[in-house]
């Protein structure tokens, strides 16, 4: 699937916003993992073998993104949210 595609423009991109914004109004936490399996859906489309590659990448990079996180915590306490 192309971003200049029908089945993109038409299709894809009005579905993942109706969700995206229907789960926003619910929790944010929803829409950001609907977004995520999206995406993921949407990359996986061309290349199915690609599939456990996307997700064991996305996986590792978000526990790698709290592991910075929490250790810029530690290190600042000031900045921490």
């Amino acid at each position: 699937m192309l971003f200049n595609s029908y089945g993109f423009i038409f299709l894809y991109l009005p579905v993942v916003l109706l969700g995206f914004f229907q789960l926003g109004r619910i929790s944010h936490a929803y829409a950001a993992a609907w977004l995520a399996l999206a995406s993921l859906f949407f990359y996986c489309y061309w290349n199915h073998q690609a599939r456990g590659r996307q997700t064991l990448f996305a996986l590792s990079r978000n526990c790698l993104s709290d592991w910075i996180n929490d250790k810029m915590n530690a290190l600042f306490p000031v900045y921490a949210l």
